[in-house]
C-alpha cells in the first residue's frame, strides 16, 4: 500500500466511527433532550422516522400519523410543560437505548410532586428516532403518586363497587 493510501485508509477509519456514532441511539438521545429543553418541536419532530412505530400515547387520536401522534406525545408531556430531564443511567443495546432519567416540571409541581422517574426506551437508526416510549417507575412514591392522580399504575383510584 502506497503512502497515499494508507492516509486515505487512516482517515476514513477514523472518520467511520464518528460517523455512525452520530447516528447511533446516544447521539439522537441527547439531540432529543437538546431539542426538548430549547422547546424546539421542528428539531424534535426532525428526529423522528416516517416509519416510527406508534405512540401508545392516550392523548393520540386514531387519524393521526405515526409521528404525528409521537411528536404529540412528546409535546404535550415534556416541551409544552417545559420540562428538564436528567440522566441518571444509560445502558445501550445494538439500535435500543434505555435511559433512567429524572424528569421536573411545573406539570408534576402542580400535582404536588417534585419530580418524576422512569426509563426512556428509545431505538434508533440512521440519526432518528424508530421507537420510543417510557415507562415509570413506580417503585419511586413520587412517580407512583403523580401517575395515581392520572389513574395510572398501583396509585390510581379505584373505581367504587357495588354494595
Amino acid at each position: 500500500m502506497n503512502r497515499l493510501s494508507l492516509l486515505g485508509a487512516l482517515a476514513l477509519a477514523a472518520i467511520g466511527p464518528t460517523v455512525h456514532a452520530a447516528d447511533g441511539p446516544d447521539a439522537v438521545f441527547d439531540r432529543y433532550v437538546a431539542a426538548v429543553h430549547a422547546g424546539d418541536m421542528a428539531a424534535v419532530r426532525a428526529l423522528i422516522a416516517p416509519d416510527v412505530e406508534r405512540s401508545d400515547f392516550v392523548g393520540c387520536r386514531p387519524e393521526m400519523s405515526h409521528p404525528d401522534c409521537l411528536a404529540h406525545y412528546i409535546e404535550a408531556t415534556v416541551v409544552r410543560p417545559k420540562a428538564r430531564l436528567s440522566v441518571l443511567r444509560r445502558q445501550t443495546e445494538g439500535d435500543t437505548l434505555s435511559v433512567t432519567v429524572e424528569v421536573r416540571s411545573p406539570l408534576y409541581t402542580q400535582a404536588g410532586v417534585e419530580r418524576i422517574v422512569g426509563r426512556d426506551i428509545v431505538r434508533a437508526q440512521g440519526g432518528l428516532i424508530r421507537a420510543f416510549r417510557f415507562v415509570p417507575d413506580f417503585s419511586d412514591e413520587a412517580t407512583a403518586v403523580f401517575f395515581g392522580t392520572l389513574g395510572i399504575g398501583p396509585r390510581a383510584a379505584k373505581p367504587a363497587q357495588p354494595s
